[in-house]
């Protein structure tokens, strides 16, 4: 059964906080293909596994509105088109994928798709880069993969979380990728992101996307889960409000 008010409360919660540890930006404000540098996403994600889709992804949808709007590029035409629904669908899929009964192909291809990700973009730097910024791309590969990984080694239920997170911010990125670049096409991009009056290239899209995935997975495969398992420890009576079953993700 769900639990309509607590959906609510902790949905709200989520918002709350994303947007509180959003506005930590302003002390580092790094802004590239018009994406901030953004490690506040294991807030939602947190909420995500612990609370469902729901949660995760209505929380997270207002939260990023409020920070585009209080203290972002102040748009919020831009926030409702593509901020909002990237951050939706994202942080929705991380809770369902997460929260799903996962066995036998089901659960390989689950972790093989998250694993997919990161690869693919490695090579692609590799390709498309030289110097220093392949380097550091495939650095951060490197770190990337080994925290998908490990956990499907180690025969942990923490393996299809990391898989669900990267495929959830996987899907949310490419849509601020394509977004910002369908944005642009109909309407003025804010002047505070630095991108001109015209409409975007395409090729702009594939770098948005592999920007805001490979600077934003790394804190949202390491923060979520001790998050997480602290939340659990603290309140041991907790019951994961989602569709159908409830259960709890232990290690």
């Amino acid at each position: 059964m769900r639990d309509t008010a607590l959906e609510v409360a902790t949905a709200s919660l989520n918002a709350a906080l994303y947007a509180a540890l959003g506005a930590l930006w302003t002390l580092f404000p790094v802004t590239l293909f018009g994406v901030r540098f953004w490690p506040q996403v294991f807030a939602p994600g947190a909420f995500a596994v612990l609370f469902g889709p729901w949660v995760g992804g209505i929380g997270a949808g207002v939260g990023i509105f409020i920070a585009d709007v209080v203290y972002g590029h102040h748009d919020a035409l831009l926030s409702l088109l593509v901020g909002v629904p990237s951050n939706f669908v994202g942080f929705g899929l991380i809770g369902y994928l997460s929260r799903r009964p996962m066995k036998g192909s089901l659960r390989l291809s689950t972790i093989a798709a998250g694993l997919a990700i990161p690869v693919v973009i490695v090579a692609y730097a590799v390709y498309a880069f030289s110097g220093s910024v392949a380097m550091y791309v495939v650095m951060l590969g490197a770190v990337v993969t080994a925290l998908l990984a490990v956990p499907y080694l180690a025969r942990s239920r923490w393996a299809e979380v990391q898989a669900a997170s990267s495929i959830g911010l996987g899907v949310g990125s490419l849509i601020i990728g394509l977004g910002i670049v369908a944005y642009s096409s109909f309407f003025v991009m804010p002047e505070v992101l630095g991108l001109g009056s015209g409409p975007l290239p395409v090729v702009f899209a594939v770098g948005a996307t592999l920007w805001t995935y490979m600077s934003e997975i790394p804190f949202l495969l390491a923060f979520t889960p001790p998050i997480v398992r602290a939340a659990q420890a603290a309140f041991p009576g907790l019951r994961i409000s989602q569709i159908g079953t409830s259960k709890k993700i232990n290690a």
